[in-house]
């Protein structure tokens, strides 16, 4: 299970709205202060609960089981991948095309993938389903 915990930010029907601090793996590196490289952000995560056990400014871990995490890489990483190559495949050999042309094309290409992932972002969002539990051993102060 990949796991991140969070704050609930607000609750609106079954509606819950957690935000979590997204790091890079190096943020945790004793160096992190003075490198560059070092990352993190803040993210809302939305995840539907009917349960009605949570309020706001509660802590809760939020969860996802791993598989999800590789199917996201591949629509994010892997699917571009290969349309870029491909296409620069196609372009210098069949086509004939000189370089800028392949590479310009290749980043064309990307184009409509990207376009479809956000014309389908809400029924990919379906797919892509968190868990919520409380943060054991957490009280009100």
């Amino acid at each position: 299970m990949i796991e991140h915990e969070g704050i609930i930010e607000k609750i609106s029907g079954n509606q819950v709205t957690v935000r979590i601090l997204q790091q890079s793996a190096c943020s945790a590196c004793h160096a992190h202060g003075t490198c560059m490289a070092a990352d993190s952000k803040e993210k809302l995560i939305e995840i539907a609960d009917f349960s009605g056990r949570f309020r706001e400014n509660e802590r809760v871990i939020i969860e996802a089981k791993e598989s999800m995490g590789h199917k996201a890489v591949v629509w994010a990483f892997v699917l571009p991948l290969i349309i870029l190559i491909l296409t620069l495949i196609f372009t210098l050999s069949l086509w004939n095309f000189n370089e800028t042309e392949a590479a310009i094309s290749a980043m064309g290409a990307l184009i409509p993938y990207y376009l479809m992932l956000y014309l389908l972002r809400k029924k990919m969002a379906n797919s892509f389903q968190f868990g919520i539990k409380k943060v054991i051993g957490w009280e009100d102060d």
